[in-house]
C-alpha cells in the first residue's frame, strides 16, 4: 500500500485564517479519509524560512490511491483562496512494494 505526503506551506500571518478553515472542515475530511488510507502522521507543524510547513503522511488502502488522491486534492481547495498558501502531494512506495517491483522479497 503506498503513502500518500501532503505538504502544506502557508505565511504565518495567515495561520489564524488556516486555521479557522481547518477546524470548520476536519471532522467531515477525516471522516472521507478513513475508507480509504490510515492517518500515520495527522499534520505535524513547523517554522520554516519559507512560512509554516505542515505535513500528514496517510497509508493508503489498496485499490483505493486514485479515489484519495481526489478526495484529498478537493479537500485542500478550502485554503486556495488564502493568500500565500501552497501545497503539493506525493504517492512514495514502502520497501516491501519497491523490493518486490524489482521481482525480490523482504525475508522473513
Amino acid at each position: 500500500m503506498p503513502y500518500l505526503f501532503t505538504y502544506n506551506i502557508f505565511p504565518p500571518d495567515q495561520a489564524e485564517n488556516i486555521s479557522k478553515a481547518y477546524l470548520k472542515v476536519i471532522k467531515e475530511d477525516r471522516a472521507a479519509l478513513r475508507p480509504l488510507a490510515k492517518e500515520i502522521i495527522a499534520n505535524a507543524v513547523k517554522a520554516t524560512e519559507e512560512g509554516m510547513s505542515v505535513i500528514s503522511v496517510h497509508d493508503v488502502k489498496e485499490g483505493k490511491l486514485e479515489e484519495c488522491l481526489a478526495v484529498q486534492q478537493k479537500q485542500l481547495l478550502v485554503y486556495h483562496n488564502i493568500p500565500g498558501y501552497r501545497y503539493r502531494m506525493e504517492v512514495r512506495f514502502n520497501v516491501v512494494e519497491a523490493i518486490e517491483m524489482l521481482g525480490m522479497k523482504i525475508p522473513e
